[in-house]
């Protein structure tokens, strides 16, 4: 039922409210989850921030002792020139080279003079083609220089080259001093801490971008070439900072810390994956969001209950109203007396149409005793007294109006609760004076009818015996007459007995065939024995023989047992049909057919005479005869006809009970067409 504009409106608003408050919890809980992942964001850049300081400050002291172990050798070969000894010298030192995996001195021809490590093929070892070398040749002002890393030639090992320019004293080039430092030792520092698969730790070159060191993880690289990372816009812009983009090499969305190295050309960089940064957030962020939901499903589902709730509540109350709007123009519009009475007969409400049955106004008959209107009917005081032998009862009883006039009616009573729950009769009166009369006169009629038609009976059977008196007197009696005069004579006359004997038999055999077809229009057939069809194919032959019309019987249809009274009402059906063929429509051809069509028997009698006006009154019995014997069946007889155009009867007889599953043996075996 489709809802009204302020039941929606009822719904609408329970169910926005629950909307709002549904936005108010997940707009608080975006907003705390935001903030939360700002300060998660904000501790993470700190962190990293921490440990790329933490990485400057390990990274300057290991580039400070290698470059002030450089100067040492350095002044050394300036002073005494290549007579020095460069492990020696570190051993008479006491220089710290823990870190340090070789020092070596290498001419101006870029062979290899000495080392801190021992020497098999000293000579042997040429450096006149590594990078830093070739720097120094080229480059006089040039100090500290830190190479990329490469393979030792001497060690056959990774190694970043840090190398300083050697001078004659006559400044030209005497070669270089060179610290080969594994790109391990930078990352030592938390090589035994517990780094996440996807923590990065890297020192990088800032004018080439390549990586000296790397730790991704468990995982130690070097060499790699970041020059596309977006690090180095960050670090034109200012030389400490963060930044979030994709890591260079894997391509993880990482938060990244760095930091430029004052005083030395290495940067160095501490990344986060944000999958790391936001674990435990995102984790946390599902369950509240699950837990947000189901509480966004119960408010919803809560609010639309409560909607419901107020929606029934007033469609129980449009109802009510509209009900209560109903009954009350039923009370009020109703052609019958309505009363509301108590127990005891006092009458509390009474309709219109009481009014104009008994002739007083509303406040009269409220005013009054129900049985004030009952022509003191004992009954009415014993059924309104003792309150309930019954819960309801229908009778037609005598009513009497304020004027004194009485009138039949129908009363209708039931007993029922108010709101208090008191009880209370509600009693309907319909006035049947006028189906009283009807009635009498429908039994008049009736009374009439059945005088006409035992008249007509009356008078069928006086026809009956004045044709059999008429029909044994003019041809019997005659033809036996004449029988008796030939026995007679050849009694007397023996010479006229061979003549007037076979004349006597001939008569005599006249006179049975004349009392058999009396008879045979006279008496039923045997049909408790003998099928219908057989029966009527019996009547078809003889009136075929007798009048010479041409009959067609077409029984094909025909399939289920009936009744004798039915097998005879149908045998006399289409007997009287013929006869009145044969008197009245001068036809030649003859029509018959019996079938059966679910649970109904056909009858259907067709000829081609000249017809009549079935709606012009009948003086003869014949048709309404068949029309009665087809009604004590529940059967119906229609007639079909016209002036010039023949006629049809056609007889319609419920069949019997149960005769759906019994067959009529002898019909079924009869011939489906007889003519």
């Amino acid at each position: 039922m489709a809802l009204c504009k302020k039941q929606s409106r009822a719904l609408l608003i329970t169910t926005g409210f629950g909307l709002l408050l549904i936005a108010y919890i997940w707009t608080g809980l975006l907003q705390q989850q935001k903030e939360e992942k700002a300060h998660i964001l904000e501790a993470a850049i700190q962190r990293n921030s921490n440990l790329a300081v933490a990485m400057e400050q390990y990274a300057i002291r290991t580039i400070h002792n290698a470059d002030a172990l450089l100067q040492m050798v350095k002044r050394e070969y300036e002073m005494k020139g290549e007579n020095i000894l460069v492990h020696q010298l570190l051993r008479d030192r006491n220089a710290d080279s823990a870190l340090l995996d070789g020092v070596s001195l290498i001419d101006e021809e870029g062979n290899l003079i000495s080392s801190s490590y021992p020497i098999t093929r000293a000579g042997k070892f040429n450096f006149k083609d590594r990078e830093h070398f070739i720097v120094h040749k080229n480059n006089k002002e040039r100090g500290l220089y830190i190479g990329k890393p490469l393979i030792s030639r001497t060690l056959n090992k990774p190694m970043i080259p840090f190398s300083r320019r050697l001078n004659h004293p006559d400044g030209s080039f005497g070669g270089i001093v060179t610290v080969q430092i594994s790109p391990s030792v930078f990352t030592r520092l938390y090589r035994n801490a517990t780094l996440r698969p996807n923590d990065i730790i890297s020192f990088i070159a800032p004018d080439n971008g390549t990586t000296y060191s790397r730790r991704t993880g468990s995982r130690e690289s070097y060499g790699e070439n970041i020059s596309k990372s977006p690090l180095f816009q960050y670090l034109a812009e200012k030389p400490v900072g963060h930044y979030f983009a994709k890591d260079a090499i894997r391509g993880i969305p990482t938060y990244f810390s760095y930091r430029k190295l004052d005083r030395y050309p290495m940067i160095t960089t501490v990344g986060t994956s944000a999958s790391d940064v936001f674990l435990n957030f995102n984790q946390r962020v599902a369950r509240e969001k699950i837990s947000a939901l189901l509480l966004s499903a119960f408010i919803l589902i809560f609010c639309l209950l409560i909607g419901w709730i107020l929606v029934a509540r007033k469609q129980h109350l449009d109802r009510v109203k509209e009900s209560e709007i109903k009954y009350r123009s039923i009370f009020e519009n109703s052609l019958e007396a309505i009363l509301i009475v108590q127990p005891g007969g006092s009458i509390i409400a009474a309709n219109p149409a009481a009014s104009r049955f008994f002739k007083m106004t509303a406040e009269q008959l409220c005013n009054s005793n129900f049985s004030l209107l009952t022509c003191g009917d004992a009954l009415t005081h014993h059924y309104l007294q003792t309150g309930r032998p019954d819960e309801s009862f229908k009778e037609e009883w005598l009513f009497q109006r304020s004027n004194g006039m009485q009138f039949p009616g129908e009363m209708t009573s039931a007993l029922y609760k108010d709101v208090q729950g008191r009880e209370q009769w509600i009693i309907i009166i319909r006035d049947i004076t006028l189906r009283k009369r009807l009635s009498e006169k429908r039994q008049a009629e009736q009374k009439r009818y059945q005088r006409k038609v035992t008249e007509q009976v009356i008078q069928a059977q006086e026809r009956e015996r004045e044709h059999i008196g008429r029909e044994l007197h003019d041809n019997v009696n005659q033809v036996l007459t004449t029988v008796k005069l030939y026995l007679e004579m050849a009694i007397n006359h023996k010479d006229l007995r061979e003549e007037l004997l076979p004349k006597t038999i001939g008569h005599v055999v006249q006179s049975i065939n004349e009392i058999r077809n009396l008879s045979r229009d006279l008496s039923a057939p045997t049909l408790g024995t003998q099928s219908i069809i057989d029966s009527i194919s019996a009547l078809v032959e003889m009136v075929q023989s007798s009048s010479g019309l041409c009959i067609q019987f077409e029984y094909s249809s025909y399939r289920n047992l009936l009744n004798k009274d039915q097998k005879l009402a149908l045998y006399r059906i289409v007997q009287e049909q013929l006869n009145n063929v044969i008197k009245h429509a001068g036809a030649t051809e003859v029509d018959i057919y019996l079938g059966q069509e679910q649970d109904t028997t056909w009858l259907s009698v067709r000829d081609n005479g000249r017809g009549f006006d079935p709606t012009q009154k009948r003086t003869g019995i014949g048709i309404n005869n068949i029309i009665s014997r087809a009604r004590v069946f529940d059967g119906v007889a229609t007639i079909e006809s016209a002036p010039g155009s023949g006629t049809r009867l056609l007889v319609q007889i419920p069949l019997p009970d149960g005769s759906m599953q019994k067959k009529d043996s002898p019909e079924v075996k009869a011939v489906g067409k007889n003519q």
